[in-house]
């Protein structure tokens, strides 16, 4: 009886700390998301939320240059429509900006058919601020800079750079924009044994972030550190290159494209937010593993509203529909 009594009670405390461990994981995803568990046919309206103007409000476009297609401009008809209420002060794009082989000057009449003509609605004549991707090298990636001279609103002067914007009279925010397909390319043609820092952008990059003094850091480029897609995944060199960096700096944001689906992933330990929001032009099938919050397939854009001590990022489909929301607190 005695063994039985024991026995029964050792069951009792475990499946006690299991309902524990349960409630606790379900606490930690309903914090981190609003729609963790979404209702796709049911969404949320994108009028329906709050969009303060002493906030810092941007958008983040990625893989959307297809040459003004029919998912292209539904994007661009929603970006336009939800800028008129959100009112962001300028936009981050991650790269492939032109499908399939970029652009080769800046005479180039994709830019008509892919940019100007496209993104024409009032409140999306604001700065861009655009990284390259690996289909923008299949052009002449140097046209997108020269273009800069070019355009009112198009502001990329050099491969990779970084600015600073206020986000109050206390606070600012850190922005810096890579060229991961460089990264990659250097990576790849060098023994990893040698010392990283004889990749140029690479100690570039670690040295600006060892003088960032900024409250916020918001690192953008193409290719994902991290992805659950079955299409491109996770890219190794990015793994040694950047997320070390990322996690030693206290970067808040990694923000990417490559793989044509919206995610939010999150490696155990570290307080970098890891975003994919390659739906500009196409989506394609979500994946999920062990570091995914949220994935979902879905046309749209990546809407991000900074205040000095929080963030709120969502993921905006081309319908208009809110189907993720994440809440980032200092």
């Amino acid at each position: 009886m005695t063994n039985r009594l024991r026995n029964s009670t050792i069951t009792t405390k475990i499946h006690t700390l299991r309902l524990i461990l349960l409630l606790v994981m379900s606490f930690t995803l309903a914090s981190c998301s609003e729609y963790a568990d979404v209702d796709h046919k049911n969404l949320p309206d994108a009028d329906s939320l709050s969009t303060g103007t002493s906030s810092l409000n941007f958008f983040i476009l990625s893989d959307w240059g297809f040459n003004g297609s029919g998912s292209q401009k539904k994007v661009a008809s929603a970006m336009g429509v939800f800028a008129d209420k959100a009112r962001p002060r300028f936009i981050l794009t991650c790269g492939d900006n032109f499908q399939i082989d970029g652009v080769q000057s800046v005479s180039d009449p994709r830019w008509k058919l892919n940019y100007e003509n496209v993104y024409t609605d009032s409140s999306l004549l604001i700065p861009w601020y655009p990284a390259l991707g690996n289909h923008d090298y299949l052009g002449n990636p140097d046209a997108q800079v020269e273009y800069t001279l070019e355009s009112k609103y198009w502001r990329m002067p050099a491969r990779y750079y970084s600015f600073v914007k206020q986000v109050n009279s206390t606070a600012s925010v850190r922005f810096i924009v890579l060229d991961t397909q460089d990264l990659i390319t250097q990576f790849q043609n060098r023994d990893t044994a040698l010392n990283l820092e004889a990749i140029t952008q690479y100690r570039w990059l670690k040295n600006l972030l060892t003088g960032a003094h900024e409250k916020w850091i918001i690192v953008t480029g193409h290719h994902p550190v991290f992805s659950a897609s079955a299409v491109h995944g996770d890219t190794e060199e990015l793994k040694v290159l950047l997320k070390p960096l990322l996690q030693k700096y206290n970067v808040d944001f990694y923000i990417c494209g490559h793989d044509h689906n919206f995610e939010h992933a999150r490696e155990q330990g570290s307080t970098t937010e890891y975003v994919i929001t390659g739906t500009g032009g196409w989506a394609r099938p979500e994946g999920t593993n062990e570091r995914t919050i949220f994935a979902m397939s879905e046309l749209g854009f990546t809407y991000v509203s900074l205040s000095a001590d929080s963030a709120n990022l969502y993921f905006i489909t081309a319908d208009r529909k809110v189907g993720y929301s994440y809440f980032k607190t200092k």
